[in-house]
């Protein structure tokens, strides 16, 4: 059963390539809003602060930083890290339920994680050649690589709660991935417990206790993800209502504002407000 696709077709990342070369005693990054923070550490040793936090680092790794949080490496006098840096947009303005179940910072070895050694040296490779379509191909491959992570967190490290807990949970996988693909479904306690091959009082403790939400509070919470993203494209109510599931725009709308606060036009303006003050 593909877990990922329902999700990726709704939130595929776009990666931009900024950076490769060797840091100073202190490389600082500022905090991203909407993009996720992709280090590559090919050699070196120091260390990364996310959020007060620090993260030592000893060998070659690969770090995911998913909501954009501001971070620095360290390093020793006359010592250096080489970096290659990426941001992505995974679609975190409108909710992607993927980043949210992830911590401030996944540090992956690549001493133990083969299955993402082979694309990180073609993107090695293409760093250090110029051949046509360099920024394209380094591109492809960053966004090639955080699905490879995904799958990597998912089979060898899910944490203990959250989505990627629920994906990994082979019953809740089958209901999940049936929510991802058709929200818009009448989906009740019943029939999400029917999916899940399980009692409904039985299916209920388990949702909760795995994923740390009811399954009708996660329900909601994808429903309300999908139409954010619509919201952003342009979409009328009338036309996001019942694609993810409401029978009516009043419906929907209230459901919203019970979530979020504000209306979903108000909730544009509020994102829009501060790109339009940027840009003037």
């Amino acid at each position: 059963m593909d877990r990922l696709t329902p999700l990726l077709a709704h939130f595929s990342p776009q990666a931009s390539v900024y950076f490769h070369g060797t840091s100073c005693q202190k490389t600082q990054f500022c905090p991203q809003s909407g993009r996720a923070y992709l280090h590559l550490i090919e050699a070196g040793s120091g260390s990364v602060e996310v959020n007060d936090r620090r993260y030592a680092i000893n060998e070659p790794c690969l770090l995911f930083i998913p909501r954009g949080s501001a971070h620095q490496f360290v390093v020793d006098h006359q010592q250096s890290l080489l970096l290659f840096c990426a941001t992505l947009d995974c679609g975190e303005v409108a909710g992607n339920p993927l980043l949210a179940a992830l911590p401030d910072l996944s540090l992956i070895p690549l001493s133990g994680c083969s299955s993402l050694r082979s694309t990180i040296s073609l993107i090695w490779q293409e760093n250090q050649a110029e051949y046509c379509g360099r920024d394209a191909a380094l591109q492809r491959l960053t966004e090639y690589l955080l699905i490879l992570l995904l799958r990597h967190i998912m089979a060898v490290e899910p944490p203990q709660s959250g989505l990627f807990a629920g994906l990994a949970d082979k019953r809740l996988a089958t209901l999940i991935t049936a929510l991802h693909r058709q929200p818009q479904l009448d989906w009740t306690l019943d029939s999400m417990a029917l999916e899940a091959g399980m009692s409904r009082a039985r299916f209920a403790e388990h949702f909760r206790k795995v994923v740390g939400q009811t399954p009708a509070e996660y329900l909601q919470y994808w429903r309300l993800t999908l139409a954010r993203k619509q919201l952003l494209s342009g979409n009328a109510l009338k036309q996001i209502a019942p694609a993810v599931g409401y029978q009516s725009v009043a419906a929907f709308h209230r459901v919203f504002r019970q979530r979020f606060g504000v209306s979903p036009k108000e909730w544009l303006e509020q994102l829009q407000s501060p790109l339009a003050e940027a840009a003037a």
